[in-house]
């Protein structure tokens, strides 16, 4: 995998091998069938951008592209494909796109979900978000908005979102899943969105991410061009977009109020400007985060959070983990005199976790000024010794009564202030409670105040991880009747490949007789049939009897299959017969 370099070691585990091998014929035809739906449609409707982006991300209209290709395309535009396996946590996910990797889902839908997907697909990955990464404006717009991601503090109840959805989109796409497995996650999924807590900034992020980067609209009010990855993609919603129930707003910071649901049509969607418009709307937003405002309510949001978060002190010192408790003095406004950390925290110093310091499971932090009124963040070592006993023992007492107890076994020093307390035998106790006692070493952080606080852990935080040995799309457990259906599209192509002659119409009509005796339901094949007769010009009888069938499926499907979508696009390009069946 050349090119990683850039790419945090832990992130590593994410990143899969492409198996090529194992797409299918069918699966062929779900992507050249969305493809030359949507593909030749946004070419009037979408930004100019979008033209110029699919042939520089490495994608055509045929075949499923291969993300190693696309990565050596995109790497001249400042981007890199890589492949994951699915979902990923929406943490790894913004991580990667702050350092410029598009994930790409290998997995591909399946042709019951032809016109939407509820898992990420290489459709929507690929053909959605690729071609707008050579557009510099827009690649910069999605590096920032995957870097505030990072530092956006979010909820348990986003996780619990994050979970439901990802096991339900699981078991849509799977077809061993039962109808009562569905339901379950369905409700579930529904349960959750009931609630509706106040949403976490994290969750204002993702709102403000699906109204631009998945369902976004450029330009005017009433003369708009589409560059959202869930419109690009979606042979449906990019063609219903238009119509005049779904209403179209400009883009304001005020978008982050409007929840989605990804369940269904959008009924509003956002024009902006132009893609500064974007970056302009995302400064403003990013404004009430908690990383940008500081200070106490950064703290307090880490508290909230309840996931590992960076707390940077006033000495350019920070520490990571868990902030289970913050105590604050009675001032107005409250001030934070100590907060606490679980969960193995970490220091770090520019982004990067300090070499060979121990990492305490739990971890007490007084904060404030000694009762001479020096801040605790300018000690000096002249300050530190008259604190000590003869024999190293340290007893420090804050305005606000708490004492720090211990003995000094090493310090650091930075600019001529104690920025790192090594103690054993650490005590911590606030007017006689004690709060913490730890053997040691303990490393204590002479700090005054926190200056701000965010959800991006440091460099070393996490362990290193290895590459994944994962390969997709995975093997699939086909029946009998899958694999067959599957030879006779491996058979229909291989006709349409070789054309030899006046062999070609009898072979698709063996396949077609095969489709009408045990697979009377099955239209994308038809579909495939029917566009291979038009261009070659032959077997008209066939062709006829191909478009009667066909929209006879599209009534039965009860117009929930893109039927009619492909054969308007036959007639587009000038290809349809005349039978009157072929008409909608």
């Amino acid at each position: 995998m050349d090119g990683l370099s850039p790419l945090p070691a832990h992130l590593r585990k994410f990143v899969v091998t492409q198996n090529y091998a194992a797409y299918t014929s069918e699966d062929q035809a779900v992507w050249r069938f969305v493809l030359l739906q949507t593909h030749s449609r946004h070419l009037r409707t979408a930004h100019p951008a979008y033209a110029a982006g699919f042939e520089a991300a490495g994608i055509s209209v045929s075949e499923i592209p291969r993300v190693s290709r696309m990565n050596e395309r995109l790497r001249q535009h400042g981007f890199q494909a890589i492949c994951v396996d699915g979902f990923i946590p929406p943490r790894a996910f913004q991580a990667f796109q702050a350092r410029g990797f598009l994930p790409i889902a290998a997995d591909i839908r399946t042709s019951r979900h032809l016109t939407y997907t509820p898992a990420p697909d290489i459709i929507h990955e690929a053909a959605g978000h690729a071609p707008f990464l050579a557009h510099a404006e827009y690649a910069r717009y999605l590096r920032r908005i995957g870097a505030l991601g990072e530092q956006a503090f979010a909820s348990r109840h986003d996780q619990a979102v994050y979970e439901a959805i990802f096991l339900l989109s699981e078991l849509k796409e799977d077809p061993h899943a039962t109808a009562v497995q569905i339901s379950a996650a369905e409700a579930q999924l529904e349960q959750l969105s009931r609630q509706s807590p106040p949403p976490s900034e994290a969750a204002l992020l993702a709102r403000l991410y699906w109204w631009t980067v998945e369902y976004g609209l450029i330009g005017q009010l009433d003369d708009y061009r589409l560059y959202g990855a869930g419109l690009l993609s979606s042979i449906g919603e990019g063609h219903f977009c238009h119509e005049p129930w779904v209403e179209k707003l400009p883009l304001t910071a005020a978008c982050v109020q409007v929840a989605y649901d990804i369940t269904r049509p959008q009924p509003q969607l956002f024009v902006a400007r132009d893609f500064q418009h974007l970056n302009q709307v995302l400064d403003e937003v990013s404004r009430s985060l908690a990383c940008r405002v500081g200070g106490d309510y950064a703290l307090g949001q880490a508290r909230e959070s309840a996931e590992p978060a960076c707390v940077e002190l006033d000495t350019g010192l920070s520490v990571t983990g868990v902030v289970d408790a913050v105590v604050r003095d009675g001032e107005t406004p409250p001030a934070a005199i100590r907060f606490s950390f679980s969960s193995g925290c970490a220091l770090s110093r520019d982004d990067r976790v300090i070499a060979g310091e121990p990492r305490p499971e739990h971890y007490v932090l007084p904060l404030g000024h000694l009762t001479d009124g020096t801040p605790l963040s300018a000690l000096t070592p002249e300050r530190l010794r008259r604190a000590c006993n003869p024999h190293g023992q340290l007893s420090l007492t804050t305005q606000c009564g708490t004492q720090l107890q211990g003995q000094v076994l090493s310090t650091r020093e930075r600019d001529g202030r104690v920025e790192l307390v090594s103690l054993a035998h650490c005590r911590v106790l606030h007017r006689g409670e004690l709060l913490l006692s730890v053997q040691g070493p303990y490393p204590w952080l002479p700090a005054a105040r926190v200056v701000t606080a965010h959800a991006r852990p440091p460099q070393g935080f996490y362990p290193e991880t290895e590459l994944a040995t994962t390969q997709v799309p995975k093997p699939r457990q086909l029946d009998a009747a899958q694999r067959e259906l599957i030879t006779l599209y491996d058979r229909a192509l291989a006709a349409l490949q070789q054309a030899f002659g006046g062999d070609v119409v009898p072979e698709l009509e063996r396949v077609h007789r095969t489709l009408c005796e045990h697979y009377p339901d099955e239209w994308l094949l038809r579909w495939n049939l029917l566009e291979s007769l038009l261009k070659l010009g032959q077997g008209a009888s066939l062709m006829t009897q191909l478009t009667r069938e066909l929209a006879q499926l599209e009534l039965r499907y009860a117009h929930r299959e893109p039927i009619s979508t492909g054969l308007r696009y036959l007639r587009s390009l000038g290809l349809a017969t005349d039978d009157e069946s072929a008409n909608e």
